[in-house]
């Protein structure tokens, strides 16, 4: 009796194992630049509500230590760096997937990292149709039920004079912000 429970909790204790390594730890190591180029039209009224260009939108979940902070702080210092002209075609917008029940949390932290960053609360309708537009994966974390794992990709949008468009997405981390820039000056020159 003892061996089939040693048995099933280290068979248990492997799947988790695998599940990390194949799924989260790919987001904290991956070198390099990882960069998908799109034109995928999207009809989401809360991305690219005012009068922007281009927004860069994150997913994630109101404190969030282990990868939104550290990304958020990346996406600040590369936003912080940009001209004043760059920063005013181009905005940051952070999307809460954890549906805090405060609806302004999402926007307290997302300008806890820049006072121009927008955070942005989904209700859990909202979530899933953004989450699938975006395909962004999350789910509660097994290690600790209250956080997610989830996707942690930078996607940049583009508005263009009858729609919107995801125009790329960058999943390696650290992200490779020259890239980006060529990317956004890019964009903002078509």
């Amino acid at each position: 009796m003892i061996k089939n429970k040693l048995y099933a909790f280290a068979l248990l204790f492997s799947i988790l194992l695998i599940s990390i390594l194949i799924v989260i730890l790919p987001t904290f190591f991956t070198k390099g630049v990882s960069r998908i180029e799109l034109h995928k039209e999207i009809v989401l009224p809360l991305i690219l509500n005012d009068n922007q260009d281009i927004k860069i939108v994150f997913f994630g979940y109101s404190g969030c230590a282990d990868i939104c902070m550290p990304r958020l702080s990346a996406i600040n210092e590369f936003y912080s760096g940009l001209n004043q002209n760059t920063q005013e075609r181009v905005g940051v917008e952070f999307l809460d997937i954890s549906i805090p029940e405060n609806k302004n949390v999402p926007s307290d932290f997302a300008i806890s990292f820049n006072k121009d960053f927008k955070g942005i609360y989904l209700d859990k309708t909202i979530l899933r149709t953004y989450t699938k537009e975006f395909n962004v994966y999350f789910s509660k974390s097994l290690m600790n039920n209250e956080e997610y794992d989830h996707t942690a990709n930078i996607y940049i949008v583009k508005r263009t004079t009858n729609k919107k468009e995801i125009r790329y997405v960058y999943n390696a981390f650290p992200y490779d912000f020259v890239q980006i820039k060529i990317d956004i000056e890019d964009l903002l020159n078509e």
